[in-house]
């Protein structure tokens, strides 16, 4: 059984910390830490707000996935319906919110497929909620902050496994690819 105690050292101690640089969206924090073996560093992360959902809609036939336009790489990303935690907003409200916004659609059941996920958490305090939701019917809400339409794509378990697995799989978002995955074995079908 593998030792998990390394999990439980002691925390560096933050000797100050600030914000440094605040966008729209990001504030960048700098941390002045002391480890315990004496050694002091300045640490920069992404505040992460209030965490954010992913939800994997699944009809009963077809995972409903979206192609989004992704800044990051400046490119249309194979993805899933995602969105931050409004203050005041429970993990499954937003993510109601943001399934009715991004996909017009609504879900009668949901099961919450991990407690946490972290992205990058050396750098980035952002915690992902992620989300299986089955039961679905049509819900349109008013688009929010989406600039344009997201397209559909709709993909069956086998489909899904295939992005999940293959070398050359148009699915290359970590976050997503780990949700499908934990869908496809909540659903059974691996």
């Amino acid at each position: 059984m593998a030792d998990f105690s390394a999990l439980q050292a002691q925390l560096p101690q933050v000797l100050a910390k600030r914000s440094h640089k605040m966008s729209r969206f990001f504030t960048v924090e700098e941390l002045d830490l002391k480890f315990s073996n004496g050694t002091q560093m300045t640490y920069e992360r992404l505040g992460g707000g209030n965490g954010a959902v992913m939800a994997v809609p699944f009809d009963g036939k077809y995972f409903l996935m979206s192609s989004e336009y992704a800044c990051g790489f400046e490119r249309y990303e194979l993805g899933f319906v995602k969105g931050k935690i409004d203050k005041g907003e429970s993990p499954e409200q937003a993510l109601a919110r943001e399934l009715g916004e991004e996909l017009g659609y609504g879900f009668r059941h949901c099961v919450k497929l991990r407690d946490e996920m972290t992205v990058a958490p050396g750098m980035l305090s952002l915690r992902m909620h992620c989300f299986l939701c089955t039961d679905l019917y049509k819900h349109r809400l008013d688009s929010g902050d989406e600039p344009e339409p997201i397209a559909l794509v709709k993909v069956t378990p086998d489909e899904a496994k295939d992005l999940i697995f293959a070398k050359d799989s148009p699915l290359t978002e970590s976050r997503a690819i780990a949700c499908l995955a934990l869908s496809l074995r909540a659903l059974d079908f691996i």
